[in-house]
């Protein structure tokens, strides 16, 4: 029989509807908080409680609302905090949240998985202070490792502002990173968020917050050990640099007379620091954005510059291989004017330095998305010897973020970090404070100081325990917001051979463990729950 109007409005409004619809806005909610933790905002603490909902929906909802709600978790996350985007395309953010909102849709969809191996039902009735005590707590601690691996299953195609990120303003929760790389870290705080769920809803709350705090109340006790512990490098040696930030307008594509003017601007502050005798003067990544020896009076103008600052030069360019490709190289210059070593950017950005599977997409959708060049990627990761000391481990830019590349820089010998940046497409928006907050934790996990050199902010020092500890520019100013030109000294500590750390020497050894972990929790009987 078919219902009227009015029932249908009745059954709109029942319970169940009213519970769904709520679960849905704070499943938006959270999300937002987990952006909030983030730059601009670095409201850290709220990261603590965006998963509880999530943890919700995977004991009571259906699949289907599961999936909603994962998706609109993740929409209120990523449309939020990479609204930066929007600066490139005002398109972008629209287009990219709802694609990576689908891994949060995912983690709710397993959960659920979960929670039926558990409790032995797809979804639960009745409040959770009735569900067996064991079967709460083991669903809780598997939610929280199940989504520190969806976590590290984006890890290569999207890794920008993971959960981890959030930790960059309490180093004494990030040293756990030095362990146990970044997904130590994620795993903290999907323990903690498991504790506050279970504060609020668990049978014998208080037992099942306590035991599911164990390992993050560890973490921080080593944290505070650490802090704790005054830096006193074995072995020491230093190293004295001039940062140069020009804060120039974008030039992706550059004439011969922006390239001039570009020399011109980073040799004037350059040589203001040459009466400080520093052993190496950096210029940020793409500082010359052309060929460096595409025009034969472009390399003679290059060549007097160097000449005239008289020391050794580390700066980002543009160059060629051998194959005729084009690439966004570190290239390390002698007094003399030549090029003494070269790292070419290993790990590219989508679309601003090539187009993915360019080959198979139709020419006139490229056009709409090509960022006028397609740069080659570099064929292997090693650090440049700046000397016979110091062996400099050089990202390029976006590559800051990647643990697998420092890592591979410390096991090649590297016994420090160096970022050349330019993030002069965000004049406006977060990104560059997001960008130096992406990049903190490399410190942590490979044990090494990084000396960052921007175009337009962020340029100064990372000591080991991931502090931004010296900055150039006014005093005033937060490191990673100063858009002006600017110069400055700063002189780093290093450790001449400094030994391999344990996220280091044993990468991702985490997320195989908690693999194992989980794989053997699936194995366990449920604990059946009364209908």
């Amino acid at each position: 029989m078919k219902k009227s109007g009015s029932e249908n409005r009745k059954n709109l409004l029942s319970l169940p509807a009213v519970r769904n619809i709520l679960l849905v806005f704070f499943s938006f909610l959270s999300g937002s908080l987990y952006a909030a933790a983030l730059p601009p905002l670095n409201w850290n603490i709220a990261v603590f409680l965006t998963l509880p909902v999530l943890f919700y929906c995977g004991i009571y909802a259906r699949w289907q609302l599961r999936l909603l709600c994962g998706w609109c978790w993740g929409l209120g996350w990523s449309f939020f905090a990479y609204s930066f985007l929007r600066e490139i395309h005002p398109a972008v953010p629209w287009l990219l949240a709802p694609v990576i909102s689908l891994w949060p849709a995912l983690y709710t969809l397993l959960a659920g998985f979960w929670a039926k191996r558990c409790f032995g039902r797809g979804s639960v009735t009745g409040k959770v202070t009735e569900l067996p005590f064991w079967a709460v707590l083991r669903y809780l601690a598997g939610a929280a490792v199940l989504f520190t691996l969806i976590e590290w299953s984006k890890y290569y195609l999207f890794v920008w502002n993971d959960l981890s990120v959030t930790l960059w303003q309490l180093p004494v929760l990030m040293q756990i990173a030095r362990l146990t790389g970044r997904y130590g870290c994620t795993l903290l705080i999907t323990l903690t968020n498991a504790a506050v769920f279970a504060l609020i809803f668990a049978p014998k709350r208080w037992l099942t917050a306590g035991i599911l705090l164990i390992y993050p109340l560890a973490a921080a006790v080593y944290g505070i050990m650490i802090i704790r512990t005054p830096e006193n490098p074995a072995d020491p040696v230093e190293w004295k640099c001039a940062l140069i930030q020009g804060n120039l307008p974008e030039q992706r594509i550059a004439s011969p007379a922006g390239v001039i003017n570009s020399i011109r601007v980073y040799t004037r502050l350059s040589v203001k620091m040459r009466e400080y005798a520093p052993q190496t003067v950096i210029w940020p990544e793409c500082a010359i954005p052309i060929g460096l020896r595409d025009e034969y009076k472009l390399a003679e103008f290059y060549r007097y510059a160097v000449k005239t600052l008289g020391c050794q030069m580390l700066i980002g360019s543009l160059d060629h291989t051998y194959d005729g490709g084009v690439t966004n190289s570190a290239l390390l210059i002698s007094p003399g004017g030549q090029v003494a070593e070269r790292y070419d950017k290993f790990h590219r950005v989508p679309f601003g330095e090539y187009v993915p599977f360019r080959a198979w997409l139709p020419e006139s959708w490229i056009e709409k998305f090509d960022m006028g060049r397609d740069l080659s990627a570099g064929k292997e990761i090693y650090p440049l010897n700046i000397s016979a000391d110091i062996r400099s481990g050089t990202a390029v830019c976006y590559e800051g973020v990647f643990s697998y590349l420092s890592a591979a820089f410390a096991r090649k010998g590297a016994n420090v970090l160096t970022v050349l940046s330019n993030d002069v497409w965000y004049p406006q928006s977060s990104e560059p404070e997001q960008h130096l907050a992406n990049a903190v934790m490399r410190c942590v996990e490979t044990g090494l100081p990084m000396i960052r050199c921007g175009n337009n902010g962020g340029s100064g020092v990372v000591n080991r325990r991931g502090i931004f500890t010296s900055y150039i520019g006014s005093p005033a100013a937060r490191p990673e917001l100063l858009r002006e030109q600017a110069a400055g000294i700063v002189t780093v500590k290093l450790e001449r051979t400094p030994g391999l750390t344990p996220a280091v020497r044993l990468e991702n050894w985490i997320v195989y463990l908690l693999m194992i972990l989980l794989g053997t929790g699936i194995l366990f009987p449920a604990v059946p729950v009364k209908k």
